[in-house]
């Protein structure tokens, strides 16, 4: 297990208490449950740290941001209420996959954001059951339980009402992030920024002319890897100015990492 530092917290445990933020997403196992998974172990870490940030500066909003494919049930549900209890704005940012009980949070929180290429999918979850034929009666109640509840916080949280839940939640229902928002599962697509001051070395680079030989020999033996014999008739893309953000700076500056004060080890002295 790494030392714990700031810096360790917010990569590995996925909780960064100076910027406020709660990330969740598979990372590297360091040993123990996948902490950035939805589980026991990382929901509790993310409500301990919304009690300790709400305690701190209960004006100020928090950011939760997700890529998942879902996880325990219960486990979501816990930070479902904490997030609904919490004084704190939460604010919550999608990327990469929200799907199954990760989309209960997403819909919780305050303003929701989502990458334009995440997705999200929606479902009532697995009801493969185990034991014997009276637990698994019992399973199966349970199960309809967590599915009306579901349902009730896809009610509450967006514009569509619970037969349409109900219907589209028998499968499994991929949505584009554009969908997500119409349906009011999330509030606005995240704009790329204006990248062209960052991108004149790329700009540069294309408005070179290849060499025509070069490029059609290169083109024959690209389509020959995949045992194509014809290569049609390409014409380049056209080299288009990118629009710039005045506000996005390049700074070439080496960065400053405030390092940790080392620990002194008094040893006691030895008398002769």
């Amino acid at each position: 297990m790494a030392d714990k530092s700031d810096l360790t917290d917010s990569l590995i445990y996925g909780v960064d208490l100076k910027a406020r933020r709660i990330y969740f997403g598979r990372f590297p196992d360091d040993g123990e449950e996948d902490l950035g998974d939805f589980g026991q172990v990382s929901v509790e870490l993310a409500v301990r740290a919304l009690h300790k940030m709400s305690l701190e500066a209960p004006g100020k909003p928090i950011e939760v941001h997700m890529n998942s494919y879902g996880g325990d049930p219960y486990a979501m549900l816990r930070l479902y209420d904490e997030i609904l209890s919490c004084p704190c704005q939460i604010k919550f940012y999608g990327g990469g996959v929200i799907m199954s009980a990760a989309t209960w949070i997403m819909v919780a929180c305050d303003e929701r954001y989502l990458y334009p290429h995440t997705t999200v999918m929606v479902h009532d979850g697995s009801d493969g059951f185990d034991g014997k034929h009276t637990d698994a009666q019992i399973q199966a109640g349970e199960m309809k339980r967590l599915q009306d509840v579901l349902y009730d916080i896809y009610v509450a949280n967006t514009r569509m009402p619970k037969e349409f839940w109900q219907d589209v939640c028998q499968r499994d229902l991929y949505l584009s992030a554009s969908e997500a928002v119409s349906m009011g599962m999330a509030d606005k697509i995240i704009e790329p920024k204006k990248r062209g001051n960052l991108r004149k070395m790329r700009q540069a680079a294309l408005k070179k002319t290849p060499d025509s030989a070069e490029m059609k020999k290169l083109l024959a033996d690209m389509y020959a890897r995949i045992n194509k014999v014809s290569v049609p008739k390409l014409e380049l893309n056209p080299v288009i100015k990118e629009p710039a953000d005045p506000s996005i700076v390049v700074d070439d500056r080496p960065v400053e990492i405030e390092k940790a004060p080392q620990q002194v080890i008094v040893e006691p002295s030895k008398e002769s």
